[in-house]
């Protein structure tokens, strides 16, 4: 009797230490998420900055920008988000590919660089339009669809879940 009792408690010591580094991991991703938003956000502005103060897909491929390539849904994301962030890419503004994927998203994975980028290394969810720049905090400006986490078109992010 003393001998199962210890194995049930050992495994249950076992089983709980394991949720916990699962929760733990979970915590550091759902941060790291964050962050990568940020990251995302301050890359905008930075573009931004060196394109007449607007996003690329406020500005004309002649320009550019990724005006041309927006592909708003009923949902109010653009499907081609890859083209607006790759564009960034190409003018050195937002420095890694790895940024656009969520690490908790299974479903996708990072470019190696900025040339293969492509819609399925996106984890990331983009809001285009005029009415999307920089001065408006209430505007939604990238989504995560994993984690909830909310970039604003001042740079500020929420955090979902």
């Amino acid at each position: 009797m003393k001998v199962s009792v210890l194995i049930i408690a050992s495994a249950t010591v076992l089983l709980l230490g394991c949720d916990q580094e699962r929760g733990d991991k979970r915590v550091a991703q759902q941060i790291t998420c964050v962050n990568n938003l940020k990251q995302i956000g301050i890359e905008f502005r930075i573009w931004s900055g060196d394109h007449q103060g607007q996003y690329p897909f406020n500005l004309s491929t002649n320009s550019g920008g990724t005006m041309e390539f927006c592909a708003v849904g009923k949902n109010g994301f653009d499907s081609n988000a890859f083209l607006h962030f790759k564009v960034m890419g190409g003018d050195e503004s937002l420095k890694v590919p790895w940024l656009l994927v969520c690490p908790q998203d299974k479903s996708r994975k990072a470019a190696t660089n900025w040339a293969s980028l492509r819609a399925e290394n996106v984890t990331y969810r983009l809001r285009t339009g005029n009415n999307i720049h920089e001065g408006d905090p209430h505007e939604v400006l990238v989504v995560c669809p994993v984690d909830g986490n909310t970039l604003h078109g001042d740079g500020t992010v929420t955090t979902g879940k």
